[in-house]
């Protein structure tokens, strides 16, 4: 597995719910949180892109969070949230949502043994769903210092 590092900074501007980690499972809370924002975007019909973003942030939170089409206005009950990746790795994983943690592992690996350092944010954006779990994909960006 090769890995692929981007220097042209990327900005994200989504809205969604963010939480603390704990000790729970990161995919309880994900899907926990994801429920909520799209129980919140489908009752004030708020035009989005239908993509899902989970994003890492400091001190264990996670940001379950959606992107607006142009000139949606969003939700109250959302929060905003707007980072820039100057510098990231990209992977697209494609199959089931459960092989995610060894992939991270994996590529945390491959980013250490290539000298690299991991920055605060991270995130994984999901592409649109598929009956067939090994159709799943999963861009992965790893932000980097």
């Amino acid at each position: 597995m090769e890995i692929e590092i981007h220097e042209t900074p990327l900005r994200f501007h989504l809205y969604g719910k963010p939480a603390s980690i704990g000790e729970e499972a990161i995919g309880a809370v994900g899907q926990r949180l994801m429920d909520e924002m799209w129980r919140i975007v489908r009752s004030s019909r708020t035009d989005t892109t239908g993509i899902n973003y989970w994003v890492y942030m400091p001190a264990g939170r996670l940001f379950v969070s959606v992107e607006l089409v142009p000139g949606a206005d969003a939700p109250p009950e959302l929060d905003c949230c707007e980072f820039e990746l100057p510098r990231y790795l990209r992977h697209v994983h494609i199959g089931p949502y459960q092989t995610l943690p060894d992939k991270w592992a994996s590529l945390k690996q491959k980013l250490h043994d290539h000298g690299e350092s991991i920055g605060p944010v991270s995130l994984e954006i999901y592409g649109h769903h598929s009956a067939d779990p090994s159709q799943h994909e999963t861009t992965i960006l790893i932000g980097l210092v």
